[in-house]
């Protein structure tokens, strides 16, 4: 059997009794193949002091209007926070906030140094005031040991342009850090 690769060439191939064909293949993660062959995978992260009450850690908005963020990994830490575990703190990830005002920008950073590519997001971190709905889609409460609690969503996180993603720590002492950081990259609508 002969198969053409659509640029006027092609190979012959083997196909066994079974129908199966004798391929090579070549597997790797999506973000590696984002990476290599188009250079837009980012990773932002924040961090901010906990406090009595809620505090924004990371919220991040797709401005992109042609492209939709896909997340892969998102990691979140609790450091040095006193009085852990309790059922009062716990680090709520969710969608559909809106920036109002505040926080610290993030420029997200490019994991590929050899591309130009910039995010086209609105990005803070250090507790921006946020507006809007909050729909809660995961909830993680620490151990108090410092463990870091890593997701790794396998792109099944998509944001399509101007919907949101926050990541945010409630606690009822204003003692130690709360931490996150998020891996993503564009795919096509």
């Amino acid at each position: 059997m002969f198969i053409e690769d659509g640029k006027g060439h092609g190979n012959n191939v083997e196909v066994n009794n079974t129908n199966q064909m004798a391929v090579v293949a070549e597997i790797h993660e999506l973000q590696h193949h984002e990476s290599v062959n188009n250079g837009r995978v980012y990773q932002a992260w924040g961090e901010v002091d906990a406090a009595n009450g809620t505090v924004n850690v990371l919220y991040l908005e797709n401005e992109d209007t042609d492209k939709e963020i896909c997340i892969s990994y998102m990691r979140i830490e609790a450091i040095d926070v006193a009085g852990l575990p309790q059922a009062g703190s716990y680090f709520q990830l969710g969608f559909d906030n809106t920036y109002t005002s505040g926080g610290d920008p993030v420029t997200p950073v490019n994991m590929n140094r050899g591309s130009a590519n910039v995010a086209n997001v609105s990005c803070y971190k250090n507790n921006p005031t946020l507006g809007g709905d909050f729909v809660e889609f995961d909830r993680w409460y620490p151990d108090g040991e410092g463990k870091m609690m890593i997701y790794n969503k396998h792109g099944s996180i998509i944001i399509p342009k101007n919907k949101s993603i926050t990541i945010r720590f409630i606690h009822d002492a204003a003692v130690g850090k709360a931490y996150a950081r998020i891996t993503f990259f564009y795919i096509e609508n």
